[in-house]
Parts: C-alpha cells; structure tokens; sequence
C-alpha cells in the first residue's frame, strides 16, 4: 500500500486526530508518545475516509482574498462586481460595479457588505416566514465562516452576513433552513419535508454552499 503524505502535530492530547487542510493535505494531530508505525497504521485504516475527503476538498470552487483597491473584484449577491475607488460619500452598486469611497478602508468595506447583508436577509426573512408559519424573535449577523446560520434559545436567528456574496436562492436556502428549526430542533425526516414544502431544491442550494464554501474566507 503507497503511503500517505501527512503532516504531523504532536501535543499533549490522548486521542489521534484525522483532518484534511484546505489544501487537501492530510493532517494528524497525535499524543507526544505515540510511535510513527502506531500512526501510520491509524492511517492506513483510514484510507478509504481521507481520500474521500481530500477529493472533496480538491473539488471546492477556488476563491482568492479580497483586498480593496481599484479594479478588485468580489461576488456580490451570486455575481463578481468590479470596485472602483471614487470620490463619492458613499458605496453604490450599479449592474456590474460597486463604487467605493477613496477613504473608505478595508475593514468599512466590510461593515457595509455586513449591512447590506442585514438588510437582504430580513427581506427574505420576511418573506419566508409568513409562508412557513414560523415566529422568530431576533435576527443577528454573525462573522462566522464556518457556519452559514444557526437558529438559538427564544427562536433567535443567526446569518453569516459572508452570505451577501452568495446567490439570492444559496441565501434562501439558508434562511429557509434555520426557519424550518423553529418548528423541528432537528434534522430529522419531518424537518427535511419541511424544508422541501418551501424551497422545493434546496438540494441544489445545499450542494452550492458545499462546493462554494470557501467564498466565506474571500473578505
């Protein structure tokens, strides 16, 4: 059997631990004592998981780092929008370009995506909600990268405002998602129809947020 590459991280842990880095690299975090044929055995036994984790990871949409400046380019509402530094007051989006203020700096850029964020997600809160039958009591947007959503004690909402540069029917689906947990605090058959009586592919949706989960760590 060909070895598998790995790199190793030694710490005063007592189990073994498998991951796959974002450049589909194996990883192994081990206990300080444990011997490299112990671990290469544990890997060997895992062979079947960590290729099929390095594909998946392999097959992710490739996103690059967001910097503002002239010219840049970032998604915005499921479309790449070219940024043009101006002297304006404010931001502006028209069709294929967003207009930004020459003081604006990197991090007021972000404030406001995380503002138009907040104001496209309660749209379709409010539209979903009505439709479903579901009563939340807060929205809040979250800077989380690994979590699109999450629904919290008293029926709160959370939204990763990262989702404004993803399409209108990806941000549906998450919204449709963690309304459907008010009703189901599950992922069970019955949360999963409910889901489907409103967003009838939220499959595809699902699939997308997977392949293009990297769009998160752009900005």
């Amino acid at each position: 059997m060909n070895e598998i590459p790995y790199i190793l991280v030694r710490s005063k842990r007592k189990t073994i631990e498998l991951s796959i880095d974002n450049d589909a690299q194996l990883v192994v975090r081990a206990p300080m004592n444990l011997g490299e044929d112990a671990i290469r055995d544990f890997i060997h036994k895992n062979a079947e998981w960590i290729d099929n984790k390095q594909h998946e990871v392999s097959n992710l949409v490739k996103y690059s780092a967001f910097i503002l400046e002239d010219g840049a380019s970032i998604p915005y509402c499921g479309k790449y929008r070219t940024v043009f530094l101006k002297d304006i007051a404010e931001v502006t989006v028209s069709g294929e370009f967003i207009f930004v203020p020459k003081s604006m700096t990197q991090e007021d850029f972000a404030e406001w995506m995380k503002n138009q964020a907040g104001e496209i997600i309660q749209k379709r809160l409010d539209y979903y909600a009505n439709r479903m039958y579901a009563r939340y009591t807060s929205v809040r947007m979250t800077g989380a990268k690994q979590r699109s959503g999450s629904c919290g004690a008293g029926n709160t909402l959370n939204f990763a405002w990262r989702l404004v540069m993803c399409p209108q029917w990806v941000v549906d689906y998450v919204v449709v998602h963690e309304l459907s947990h008010l009703i189901y605090k599950n992922h069970s058959k019955r949360f999963w129809n409910y889901v489907a009586m409103a967003m009838p592919n939220y499959k595809e949706a699902a699939e997308w947020l997977e392949q293009n989960r990297r769009i998160m760590e752009v900005i």
